[in-house]
């Protein structure tokens, strides 16, 4: 079982997505300095613009007993609505709003 840590991004690295970021990130526990966690999991939605991540930024993560892990979120929490690149939906689309297109509202 693993345990919710704090710490800070290290480096953005490994294999990147479809949209071109970056999918792994060495993080520190602000607990444990001196030391940093093998390459972990970045979720889709902390990739690139919607996480906004970088060396320095505070975040939660865990990490399990075979050492591997994931991010779970930004400390701050801060996401500025934006999802980036191209989006593929399998199925129908349900908009209940006005969808703006540039300038245009349709």
């Amino acid at each position: 079982m693993g345990v919710v840590q704090k710490g800070i991004i290290l480096t953005l690295e490994g294999e990147t997505d479809i949209n071109g970021n970056p999918t792994k990130a060495k993080v520190q526990s602000t607990s444990a300095e001196g030391t940093s966690t093998l390459p972990i999991t970045i979720p889709w939605y902390l990739r690139g613009e919607m996480g906004r991540l970088e060396k320095g930024t505070e975040i939660a993560f865990v990490i399990f007993e075979d050492l591997t892990g994931i991010i779970v979120s930004r400390i701050d929490g801060n996401w500025d609505g934006m999802i980036e690149d191209n989006i593929t939906i399998k199925k129908n689309l349900v908009v209940d709003a006005d969808i703006k297109l540039g300038e245009k509202i349709i």
